[in-house]
């Protein structure tokens, strides 16, 4: 494997860590959102594909997994319904519907993204060094 090869895969997986980000701060930032009507904001999910070699000899020669297919796409579950008869988006039961985002699982998820954008960088830095020190070998001769 040469080293072009794993400054894409950290520098991919850093780009799926931002995206996996944003959409878990749009969900923070959405979790306490109401609207008339029962059409509430719906969390989004991140959903990656990588591409896999069809055969071991390939996946060897290629050695790298580097996600191809990043889609967001919207979650299908049913809103949070809380009674409160005085908000002004109450239906006619005085129930509220909340999306089904919970603040504690995405700062969990935030705390993880955050380690696997450091884990990328440290393994690109840990490559860059790598190739620093191979080009120093014949330098001292």
């Amino acid at each position: 494997m040469d080293l072009s090869s794993v400054f894409d895969i950290s520098a991919a997986g850093m780009s799926l860590q931002q995206l996996r980000l944003e959409v878990s701060a749009t969900n923070l930032a959405n979790a306490q959102t109401t609207a008339p009507g029962g059409m509430t904001y719906r969390p989004l999910h991140v959903v990656a594909h990588g591409a896999r070699p069809a055969a071991f000899e390939t996946m060897l020669s290629a050695a790298r997994l580097v996600p191809t297919d990043i889609n967001v796409v919207q979650s299908d579950a049913r809103p949070r319904m809380v009674f409160d008869p005085g908000h002004p988006d109450a239906d006619d039961r005085g129930f509220v519907a909340y999306p089904d985002v919970s603040p504690v699982s995405e700062m969990v998820r935030l705390v993880e993204i955050s380690r696997a954008y450091e884990a990328n960088v440290r393994a690109m830095n840990l490559a860059k060094s790598m190739a620093l020190r191979a080009l120093e070998i014949g330098a001292d001769r």
